[in-house]
């Protein structure tokens, strides 16, 4: 009898033992599913964020190529009617220029291979006014295309030429007066230099791309 008591007795130890080996192992294994489970979430909550990240950067990226595209696109129209108001200018310049050389020419009474007035093509204005005039107008047409700087080289040869408008004047009140003619000559001269200076400083103002 004391033999299956202390039999039972054992067994009850060895099945405590059991029970408490069983308990440990499983909190050991919820531990260690709970860990994994954390590490597995942490892990898919890093990649959200991640490709969150990257989705926005690209979506930066495509917005900042659009930007620039269109800021390409507006300088390239600007500099498009910069070039063609500039052709305005030069032309109309041009012809101001023949037209100083050919008075250069009748009033000075320079060889008749000299270009005069008589030859000056006859598009082009012998009047110092009508040549002023046009170019006034050019730049109040287009003159959201043009410089301030561009602005006041052609309003600086408006001012240098005014004084042709009233020479011209008193030639044509005075065809006789040779001495009149005559002196006309260094005003056409200093006329054609500032024609070359404004050209020059235009094309300058259009500030071309440089190598």
């Amino acid at each position: 009898m004391e033999f299956i008591i202390v039999e039972l007795q054992l067994l009850a130890l060895i099945g405590i033992g059991c029970l408490f080996l069983f308990r440990k192992y499983l909190f050991s294994y919820s531990s260690e599913k709970g860990k994994n489970l954390a590490t597995k979430e942490d892990i898919e909550e890093i990649t959200r964020k991640v490709e969150s990240t990257k989705n926005e950067y690209i979506s930066d990226i495509e917005r900042l190529k659009v930007d620039l595209a269109l800021l390409s696109r507006k300088h390239d129209i600007l500099l498009d009617e910069k070039i063609r108001v500039f052709k305005k200018l030069q032309k109309r310049l041009v012809d101001f220029k023949k037209y100083c050389e050919a008075a250069l020419g009748s009033y000075d009474c320079r060889g008749e291979f000299h270009p005069n007035l008589e030859v000056l093509d006859e598009n082009i204005d012998k009047s110092t006014l009508l040549h002023i005039t046009a170019l006034h107008e050019i730049m109040q047409k287009d003159f959201i295309f043009l410089s301030d700087k561009s602005k006041e080289i052609l309003t600086e040869l408006e001012r240098n030429c005014s004084i042709m408008c009233s020479m011209e004047l008193a030639i044509c009140c005075n065809q006789d007066d040779l001495e009149l003619i005559k002196s006309t000559a260094s005003t056409y001269k200093s006329a054609m230099l500032n024609i070359d200076k404004c050209l020059q400083s235009l094309y300058e103002e259009l500030k071309f791309p440089t190598k």
